[in-house]
């Protein structure tokens, strides 16, 4: 209760994992999967990296096993810090600059026309039950999460798939490092 309670207060959640557990247990998980859902930046500091087992690849290895865990931690930074010698732990403020700078990003709806296009020109997205769905314009609507609308004639028929595809490629374009990533689908008026 007290962990959702920070989170709804928070604009940027820290999670501080313990780096001799060697990987991300469930409650981590859930703590993570909590602050994304509520729209808030993210940052995952591993602590105690100076006396866990590792090798030369461990901090990569450790991100990578995370994503496949909780595939929307590919997009959150990782810091591999030490308290007690205060490696990297100066690195967790940069961290939460960045994040709090690709929060507020705003991305002017030209730009995000023109990537909407650019994604459509390579995948057209499946018609469904007969029906031809067309994807027209999109914009950013917020920020804090940056969220977007895309508006088309069918919005209900596009899957679920089609709308990662094009988070995806928001993503690949603008980054927004450590924050969840919104798109809504909307009828185009008229």
């Amino acid at each position: 209760l007290r962990t959702r309670r920070a989170i709804e207060r928070s604009d940027i959640a820290i999670l501080v994992v313990d780096a001799t557990e060697k990987e991300l247990h469930a409650q981590d998980l859930k703590v993570a999967h909590l602050a994304w859902e509520a729209g808030r930046g993210l940052i995952v500091v591993v602590n105690k990296w100076d006396i866990a087992e590792k090798d030369g690849k461990a901090s990569a290895k450790y991100e990578k096993e995370s994503a496949e865990k909780a595939p929307f931690l590919k997009f959150v930074p990782f810091v591999f810090t030490s308290a007690l010698t205060g490696q990297r732990v100066s690195k967790i403020l940069e961290l939460i600059l960045q994040v709090e700078q690709e929060r507020l990003k705003r991305v002017p709806t030209s730009q995000v026309n023109e990537r909407l296009q650019e994604l459509i020109a390579r995948r057209q997205p499946p018609q469904a039950a007969g029906r031809e769905v067309k994807l027209n314009y999109a914009t950013q609507v917020e920020v804090a999460p940056p969220t977007f609308a895309v508006f088309g004639n069918a919005p209900d028929l596009v899957q679920e798939h089609y709308v990662r595809y094009l988070h995806n490629g928001f993503r690949e374009s603008w980054g927004f490092t450590g924050n969840p990533l919104r798109i809504l689908l909307r009828r185009k008026a008229g």
